[in-house]
């Protein structure tokens, strides 16, 4: 029987527990095999010129999510409001594109490039000293403020991949400073989804993307407590799925249910690899739903039919790169427990030419560090 909901006070409950399964370390680790890929894909670098910083988003007031507030399903797309966020979100995307970009490229590089390094988090240092993403969303209406704290949620977990690809070590004065500004983006989404609020009670991928977030961001600052975090966020993403491997939230989203799904479920596959780096394992009931979930949202990308019942609406097609970019990653961990599991969804990511599995919030190429060794080598790193 699948265990009730957590609540927000649980999750707070949860942070300083002993969990099942947890073996002792002292060090709070993120999954990511960076030397592995370096040693198995990595090429002399040559000289690489450090592009100019993206002007840092530091204004966060009148924040609009794209979709049509009106629409119950937050599935359809408002003209007006993308216009709206246009700069903005402009200077965000190619802010965490720079970055992906750059941290390909070090994770590429054999020997280490230490100009990538410096170049990375000098572009992570001029928004921290500008302390981004934080200024006026006080002046926002309540569904800006908390779609400002998930940009936060994001661009933290962009940020922490980015940094644990390149330099997870002092660096200096731009890497303290990169740091500080991680631990308070943590902070903030941590903050939001310890208390009792409508973004806490409803979960759904923000939750997960916000532990994916603090997560990656204990891996760098060695925060057991941002780590305990991620592993609550992730064990509440397993309660939300159902018999049929849906998760529950994504499926009413209209049109959207699909997408939403692969978006949530690769959240949550980088959770599990996170979980079991640090030694801990998921109870049987919860594989048993996670192994649920792969296979259905495999199954909804060759056929939507179940799903397109579910969420009573015609799907988008999730037959891409960005929305497969959760079966590499979750290979290694699958194929030891489930191999026929396991070969189906390889065949559905050679299908659908996935590889490599490429997200901006994963800090560009996941299959280099979370699937090294099965993923040959792209014949270019940009999404």
């Amino acid at each position: 029987m699948m265990r009730p909901l957590m609540t927000p006070l649980a999750v707070l409950a949860c942070l300083g527990a002993t969990l099942p399964g947890r073996a002792a370390s002292p060090a709070v680790v993120s999954g990511f095999a960076v030397e592995g890929a370096r040693a198995l894909r990595g090429q002399p670098a040559g000289a690489a010129a450090c592009p100019a910083p993206v002007e840092p988003v530091a204004d966060m007031a009148g924040l609009q999510s794209r979709y049509d507030p009106k629409d119950p399903t937050q599935s359809r797309v408002s003209a007006e409001r993308e216009r709206h966020e246009a700069d903005r979100g402009g200077r965000l995307m190619a802010f965490a594109t720079a970055l992906a970009r750059l941290a390909d490229q070090a994770v590429a590089s054999r020997p280490a490039n230490p100009d990538l390094a410096r170049c990375a988090l000098h572009q992570i240092a001029v928004w921290a000293r500008r302390d981004a993403l934080f200024a006026g969303s006080e002046r926002n209406d309540e569904l800006g403020r908390h779609q400002a704290v998930m940009t936060r949620a994001w661009h933290l977990a962009n940020v922490a991949a980015v940094m644990l690809k390149v330099a997870p070590g002092p660096g200096g004065a731009d890497g303290a400073a990169s740091r500080a500004w991680m631990a308070r983006l943590a902070r903030s989404v941590m903050d939001e989804y310890g208390a009792d609020n409508q973004w806490s009670r409803h979960g759904a991928n923000h939750l997960y993307w916000a532990g994916v977030g603090v997560g990656l961001a204990g891996a760098v600052l060695n925060d057991p407590a941002m780590r305990d975090f991620a592993v609550a966020a992730l064990r509440r993403g397993l309660d939300d799925i159902d018999a049929n491997g849906a998760l529950r939230k994504e499926m009413a989203r209209g049109e959207r249910a699909l997408f939403y799904q692969h978006f949530a479920a690769l959240a949550l596959v980088v959770l599990v690899r996170y979980a079991d780096a640090n030694g801990i394992a998921l109870d049987a009931a919860q594989e048993t739903a996670f192994r649920r979930m792969l296979a259905f949202t495999a199954a909804g990308t060759r056929d939507p039919g179940k799903a397109q019942e579910i969420a009573r609406a015609r799907q988008l097609p999730t037959r891409d790169r960005q929305s497969l970019a959760w079966i590499d990653p979750v290979l290694p961990w699958l194929r030891p427990r489930d191999p026929d599991l396991a070969a189906d969804l390889d065949a559905l990511a050679t299908e659908a030419r996935a590889r490599p599995a490429w997200h901006v919030w994963l800090g560009g190429n996941a299959s280099a560090v979370l699937n090294p060794e099965g993923s040959p080598r792209p014949r270019s790193e940009r999404p």
